[in-house]
């Protein structure tokens, strides 16, 4: 019992460079904003975030839970503006910790406005986001000069545990209830996915004819989701490598919107080990500095 005692006081007392979660605390907010913006430029906010009785296609579930009961029909266009505001000022790293509370809050009252539109990656950013609020990621790359050489690294652990959790469910779904992942004669899931007109990017035509190649990919897509627990260790930059691949695989092939820019958006704590030397060459004027170390010790 006292060595489990001793090593969680050494997991949660744990330090670590600022800079790769500094780095997530900026690309998460901007994945918002421009996922919102492009919403914004393609015309579709007064129709997806306006109730259907309205004119809208949204068809809102509680009422009672949103800003809408006290807002009316502006509840949408306040939403926005705060949710705007707010994700900016978490990048620049200006009151981070108030911004990070409202902006999530409001956030979550566009996805209750628009249920279908609130994806997972909605979720998990927000879920990223509040994990944030209790750090000290606005130690660094911060429009208010807040400076630290080490911060307490849980909040990066638990966000290695949001994505360990969201990778390994994801492939335990595909053996337990899609088992045509790994048959050998079945036409691949991975192909039907990518050819699929409502998401998918591939020409049936051309690419029905490799059936082996989706099917290679598939197996490699389990693999790398069940392999998620090494995302806690020592070697996570290595599988993250991976990740980064079929990440942008996903997005070339598939029409997702802003998925695999938001899951991009964590790895900077992944890729720790190969990120910290690049910025560890130059400081922000151009000078050389010595490599400040590892991002987190392994664990």
């Amino acid at each position: 019992m006292n060595r489990l005692w001793s090593w969680w006081m050494s997991h949660v007392s744990a330090q670590m460079d600022p800079r790769p979660l500094a780095l997530v605390r900026i690309f998460l907010p901007l994945v918002v904003i421009l996922d919102l913006g492009r919403a914004l430029q393609l015309g579709l906010f007064e129709h997806i975030f306006v109730p259907f009785s309205s004119g809208g296609l949204s068809q809102i579930q509680d009422p009672h839970w949103i800003l809408a009961e006290w807002l009316g029909s502006s509840a949408s266009a306040i939403a926005l503006g705060v949710t705007l505001v707010c994700m900016a000022l978490t990048s620049a790293g200006v009151w981070m910790r108030p911004a990070i509370l409202i902006g999530v809050l409001a956030y979550a009252q566009l996805g209750h406005l628009f249920p279908p539109g609130d994806r997972a990656i909605d979720r998990l950013i927000r879920s990223g986001l509040l994990v944030l609020l209790f750090s000290q990621a606005d130690r660094a790359y911060s429009l208010r000069q807040l400076r630290a050489d080490r911060i307490p690294a849980w909040p990066a652990h638990m966000i290695r545990y949001l994505l360990v959790l969201v990778y390994l469910s994801a492939g335990l779904s595909k053996l337990i209830q899609q088992p045509g992942w790994l048959s050998l004669t079945a036409d691949p899931p991975l192909l039907r996915i990518l050819i699929d007109p409502m998401a998918g990017e591939l020409s049936p035509a051309f690419w029905a004819a490799y059936p082996w190649l989706f099917r290679l990919g598939g197996y490699a897509t389990i693999a790398f989701e069940l392999a998620a627990p090494l995302l806690l260790t020592r070697h996570a930059h290595k599988l993250a490598a991976f990740g980064v691949l079929m990440h942008i695989g996903i997005m070339f092939t598939m029409t997702l919107g802003m998925f695999s820019w938001g899951m991009l958006a964590f790895y900077p704590l992944l890729l720790a080990p190969f990120i910290l030397p690049v910025l560890d060459t130059y400081r922000p004027g151009g000078e050389p500095q010595q490599p400040a170390g590892p991002a987190t010790p392994g664990h």
